[in-house]
């Protein structure tokens, strides 16, 4: 029977979900209240052999406190939260949960897209306080205006769908030659310096980290909006600061996965608590993919 440790600092699972399952012992530790620690649950679990998580901080500091692990099943897309020269030095298998999301996330960096043309946080808390006089924030007609996608994967493409009911112009930047229907591809500093609104959807790597940075924030198209829905580290943050502040870009939406109050300063700036995903359907797909991905790993023993 494998040794399992399910760690979870987010929205909690029903931890029934693996009672089927005859060769695992999952042993679980939730808890969202901020009083988690990492550290002393994997000192006091240190034969843990198939560790089940969300982000968490698992450098090779960290992994080393596991010396039996074998499998780390992320129940993210992103995995850049885990030490992957650790893991291939030390035999142990990395599998992540991918394309969970289904529309959901797609359908949170349009509806950040709406908030942030139309000016809804701004209507919404100045109405609130009693003022209706709101000339000061005039919004974005979207039909007609370019989009620029950098990222056409599953999340990219249903975004550039959604955008063709809004009778938007797609283009996009992408790694590799990809031809679609649902845009033009063109290189990275073009769409920057056409697009209206711009849409992130990458993972985070070593070329992906900072893509947004100072030396090209500045050809972005003044008055543009700026959208993402992937890790914090895609924007460099004192350049996204200097653009807001200068009105280089007139609004941006991140569903930010960082606490970092810093962000909380910025001028027209929407948050949300990376919950783009977080809708019934999404959860309970990934509820499914975890319980099979991990059945398949047992099936080998």
């Amino acid at each position: 029977m494998k040794k399992c440790l399910f760690l979870n600092n987010r929205e909690p699972y029903p931890e029934d979900i693996f009672n089927h399952l005859s060769h695992a012992n999952v042993v679980w530790y939730q808890d969202n209240s901020g009083s988690f620690s990492l550290e002393k649950i994997l000192e006091t679990h240190n034969d843990t052999e198939i560790l089940i998580t969300t982000f968490m901080n698992l450098d090779a500091s960290n992994l080393s406190k596991l010396p039996q692990l074998e499998f780390i099943l992320a129940t993210t897309t992103e995995t850049s939260y885990i030490d992957r020269e650790y893991c291939h030095q030390n035999n142990i298998k990395v599998v992540n949960t991918p394309k969970y999301t289904g529309a959901s996330v797609a359908e949170h960096a349009v509806a950040l897209m709406l908030s942030a043309a139309k000016r809804i946080v701004d209507f919404n808390t100045k109405v609130r306080s009693g003022d209706f006089q709101l000339f000061e924030h005039q919004g974005m007609e979207l039909s007609g205006k370019k989009v620029g996608i950098i990222g056409m994967g599953d999340i990219g493409k249903r975004i550039a769908k959604i955008l063709q009911g809004f009778e938007m112009k797609v283009k996009y930047s992408n790694r590799s030659q990809l031809t679609t229907s649902l845009g033009i591809q063109t290189d990275l500093n073009t769409l920057l310096s056409e697009s209206d609104v711009i849409f992130l959807t990458l993972p985070l790597n070593q070329d992906t980290k900072n893509i947004i940075n100072f030396q090209n924030i500045s050809q972005i198209k003044k008055g543009a909006i700026l959208i993402n829905i992937s890790p914090d580290k895609l924007i460099e943050f004192n350049a996204l600061k200097w653009a807001l502040e200068d009105g280089k870009l007139s609004y941006a939406g991140v569903d930010l996965l960082s606490e970092d109050e810093k962000y909380f300063q910025l001028p027209n700036l929407i948050i949300t608590p990376r919950r783009g995903w977080y809708t019934k359907e999404s959860f309970t797909r990934r509820i499914k993919m975890v319980v099979e991905t991990l059945t398949n790993y047992l099936r080998n023993f």
